[in-house]
């Protein structure tokens, strides 16, 4: 059995290393050969001092390469195109700013193994940075918080009720099977380089194909927020994009999308009212709630998500 351990990376070395130390340290499934595969995304490589201290402490094969076009998909497809050619099993994608558990990949393989999956995801747990947050921040740090606990309990007691085959498995914490992969002929779409999203279309893609999908509550990685993603524009930023996203990749109608908007709008309202009440928690909530309801406006006249547009590239990497 033969493992590709997949991340790119572009502009953030001190969260690079702190994966590749995870990395290190984790637990090896038994019996398997294991290859670390990364990509940079920029014109030229401005990490190769991390990697190969990385390379210089694990027993393990590591590989570099190099990506100038810019846009998440082009970097997943080069680590993919480069596991699909190299003969491996599974591949697995974790994000640059994410460190793994100790029984992460141990967990992740052995659930792809025992349930015959295709494609797994797993819970990304979210930490304070070691800087003070501001009131402000701390409430959007608890609303994003509170929000992924949610999801993870609902995931969970899906695997429990075998109804996890129909999650959207994404990149922050995933596994494939790389021979389904090359039954189907799947890549990321790389017409999604500024939108974001390009994972959730991979997952619908392999599901539209018959694979099996399965979340795996026990395979955590972990990532701290900074704190220029902990600013309530920020936050109702990215709940707009993923709204107009969801649009796009579900193909939903307009007279569904004005309901949704509809429905949003109301629960800004609502959320407004009771400021008085609870505080920043309802006033982060409605910037949340109003985030998707402009987005979800913006999808319906055919406008677009630029998440990761050049424009905003300075929210995405760490400070020069």
């Amino acid at each position: 059995m033969r493992i590709a351990v997949g991340a790119i990376t572009r502009r953030r070395p001190e969260g690079l290393k702190c994966l590749l130390d995870s990395f290190a340290s984790m637990e090896r499934p038994e019996g398997a050969a294991i290859e670390f595969v990364f990509c940079e995304n920029d014109d030229e490589s401005t990490i190769s001092d991390v990697v190969d201290n990385f390379r210089s402490e694990v027993p393990e094969p590591v590989q570099l390469m190099l990506e100038p076009k810019k846009g998440i998909p082009f970097a997943r497809n080069r680590v993919l195109t480069a596991a699909l050619d190299q003969g491996f099993d599974f591949l697995t994608f974790v994000d640059d700013d994410e460190v793994v558990r100790r029984d992460w990949l141990v967990n992740l393989i052995s659930a792809m193994q025992a349930r015959d999956l295709d494609l797994c995801g797993g819970p990304v747990e979210f930490e304070r940075p070691a800087d003070q947050l501001s009131p402000m921040q701390e409430a959007v740090f608890l609303h994003k918080t509170e929000r992924s606990l949610k999801r993870n309990v609902r995931r969970e007691a899906g695997v429990v009720a075998a109804k996890d085959t129909k999650l959207d498995i994404y990149t922050n914490n995933w596994c494939v099977r790389l021979d389904a992969v090359r039954a189907n002929g799947l890549r990321f779409d790389d017409a999604l380089r500024y939108t974001g999203g390009s994972d959730t279309r991979f997952s619908r893609q392999m599901r539209g194909a018959g694979a099996r999908i399965g979340w795996v509550p026990s395979a955590r990685v972990c990532e701290t927020l900074p704190q220029k993603r902990l600013t309530l524009s920020y936050y109702a930023g990215r709940a707009r994009d993923q709204a107009s996203n969801d649009v796009m990749i579900r193909k939903h109608s307009p007279l569904k999308t004005w309901i949704r908007v509809a429905q949003r709008l109301i629960d800004v309202f609502i959320n407004l009212l009771t400021v008085p009440v609870r505080g920043r928690k309802a006033l982060v909530n409605a910037g949340f709630k109003l985030g998707m309801a402009t987005g979800l406006m913006r999808a319906a006249i055919g406008l677009k998500s630029g998440h990761y547009a050049p424009r905003r590239e300075s929210l995405h990497v760490e400070s020069q």
